[in-house]
């Protein structure tokens, strides 16, 4: 039998939208609804923060985080500038940082872990070479200072999952509890995903874990870039990624 092509698929809320079929992935993602002003103005009635992103596209681009400032007056924040504005003010602001030509969807905000500070998620990194899904490599990712993403290539800062875990969890048990979960969920994950689409062979999913230990789901990508496993000071994860990328493109 011929095997199928390597599959990608482009829209987060398609791929949300099959993970919560699953009972047990449905309470690890955020409110997570198609952008309209009716839709915003319902979420920012449930959460304090939100993120405007464009349904396809990666590295961060587009993204606008929305952050309540006190009665009547919103933070409004992108990649390279940010703003408080009235309420009343939102959408004729949001129509300037968003492509016309482009969907959007709006996901709740959660309150990250941090790092000297600086909120950090993590990138959970599985392969199919052959018959089975493995998770090759796993690193967190810190913000670089004043940014609203941690994408490696918005300058986020590469580093190794269970230091960063423990900065939140303060224990190495809880560390290792946390890693666990991580790592049973990104399985059912791939799980999930791969019985909707049969061609995925490769998925970047990208985690965070806010203040009270509760694990988020908040992308899953297709075709995920692995350079930053690179800068980690242990090579032996990135040398795993590359070998089974070669078997499967």
């Amino acid at each position: 039998m011929k095997p199928l092509p390597y599959q990608q698929v482009a829209s987060k809320s398609l791929k949300t939208m099959v993970l919560m079929t699953n009972h047990r992935i449905r309470p690890y993602i955020p409110e997570t609804r198609r952008f309209s002003p009716r839709n915003l103005v319902r979420m920012l009635t449930r959460h304090t923060s939100l993120f405007v992103k464009p349904d396809k596209g990666g590295g961060g681009a587009g993204a606008v985080r929305l952050l309540k400032r006190g009665w009547g007056k919103i933070e409004i924040r992108t990649l390279n500038r940010q703003k408080v504005i009235e309420i009343g003010k939102l959408f004729h602001y949001l129509n300037q940082c968003m492509h016309p030509e482009k969907n959007y969807i709006i996901q709740q905000g959660i309150d990250l872990g941090e790092i000297s500070g600086r909120p950090f998620d993590l990138r959970v990194h599985l392969q199919k070479p052959f018959h089975r899904w493995h998770i090759t490599g796993v690193c967190a990712k810190v913000a670089a200072p004043g940014k609203i993403v941690t994408n490696h290539c918005k300058g986020g800062l590469p580093v190794e999952a269970k230091h960063a875990l423990f900065q939140v969890a303060g224990n190495p048990g809880r560390t290792m509890h946390l890693m666990n979960e991580i790592q049973a969920l990104s399985k059912e994950t791939a799980r999930t995903l791969n019985a909707a689409f049969p061609g995925l062979k490769e998925l970047g999913i990208d985690l965070g874990v806010d203040k009270d230990l509760r694990i988020w789901i908040f992308e899953v990508n297709t075709r995920p870039d692995f350079k930053m496993f690179r800068s980690l000071n242990n090579s032996r994860m990135y040398r795993r990624i590359l070998k089974n990328h070669a078997l499967i493109v």
